[in-house]
């Protein structure tokens, strides 16, 4: 295992199509703002992306335009980034969405121009959320809107109802859909507890959500209505992303949800909390459960919240400490999930 350190708490990542980097959320709840960092896959060396002089490049996309160029830019003293995710776009230009906390609840815009020695990460709006609404995750829709997830029901503010509904596994939560000229509505999905990872293939008729607390993941299509049974997991399901081989990895902690909860919000929490982690891939046309390795460590990397795969290794975000861990996997075996032996991630 390699760790990349300096990050302080890297909870998603995403790489950036046909090139040597990664970006890196830093979920700084507590702690000063760091905003987004770069990590260079080939040297694993991570530096906070200078959001104070980038050049502001607002959105070319007309159907967004006019809704997000009129955000000013975020406190980047403030910023806190959480849930993260890239949309491809043409000539070397990606959209990048960014779940924002801190001086606004925002879902944060950025284009990534890819086509220099370093990309070059500009802001270029925002989609400031409602009133008592917290965002989770988020993914791009094919036609300029986006989607996003709430682990919490909205206007909730009492903190020991929220987790004591997550850690009963009771429906909370929900998923949003925002769209230009419309704005923010609920999307309609299936009962689910702490609705957290999000993705959507690429036609945008298909939507895997990860369900944190009652340990699922759904198959829905763009009706909300479910389109296969539950995956039901061993661990609670945090970020979903896409794997090069076309499957959903979703990484997240072997831990109880009040357990964890009152471990990272003690004043003097260790660095990790929860240091038996998982990481699963899924089959999204079969909704079927193909791989799941599983790590126990007693120091070091834990609390994991995302998986990517970067050539042929995971890279996996965490939800606390300051180090974004890379293994190497055992030999892929794509096998019935009721068949499905367990793989240790190995601890070299």
């Amino acid at each position: 295992m390699d760790l990349i350190c300096g990050i302080p708490v890297p909870e998603d990542l995403v790489l950036i199509p046909e090139t040597d980097w990664v970006i890196a959320t830093s979920m700084t709840s507590g702690r000063p703002a760091s905003g987004l960092y770069l990590i260079d896959t080939r040297t694993l060396q991570a530096e906070a992306v200078d959001l104070d002089h980038q050049p502001v490049s607002f959105s070319s996309i007309q159907s967004e335009a006019e809704a997000v160029s009129h955000c000013a830019p975020p406190d980047t003293q403030t910023l806190i980034t959480h849930g993260i995710s890239l949309a491809a776009g043409e000539n070397g230009v990606h959209r990048l969405y960014v779940v924002g906390h801190g001086g606004r609840e925002a879902i944060e815009l950025f284009n990534v121009d890819a086509n220099g020695e370093k990309p070059l990460v500009r802001w270029a709006g925002c989609v400031p959320l409602p009133e008592g609404l917290e965002a989770n995750s988020v993914v791009g829709l094919p036609d300029g809107g986006l989607l996003f997830t709430s682990l919490y029901n909205p206007g909730e503010t009492d903190w020991p109802a929220r987790i004591g509904r997550l850690a009963s596994s009771e429906p909370a939560g929900g998923v949003f859909e925002w769209q230009a000229g419309k704005g923010v509505s609920r999307f309609p999905i299936p009962p689910m507890s702490g609705p957290n990872g999000i993705a959507i293939t690429p036609d945008g008729e298909t939507i895997i959500l990860a369900g944190w607390a009652d340990r699922l993941v759904r198959r829905i299509d763009r009706q909300g209505i479910e389109t296969a049974s539950a995956i039901e997991l061993n661990f609670l399901p945090d970020n979903l992303h896409w794997s090069p081989d076309g499957k959903i990895l979703a990484s997240g902690q072997r831990f109880g949800v009040a357990e964890l909860f009152a471990c990272i919000t003690q004043a003097d929490a260790p660095n990790y909390c929860a240091k038996s982690y998982s990481v699963a891939r899924i089959d999204v046309d079969s909704h079927s459960l193909t791989d799941l390795w599983e790590e126990d460590v007693n120091e070091g990397f834990g609390d994991s919240t995302s998986a990517i795969m970067v050539d042929d290794r995971l890279w996996l975000g965490s939800i606390n400490g300051d180090c974004i861990a890379v293994v190497t996997p055992g030999t892929w075996r794509k096998q019935e999930a009721s068949q499905l032996p367990i793989e240790r991630l190995p601890k070299n």
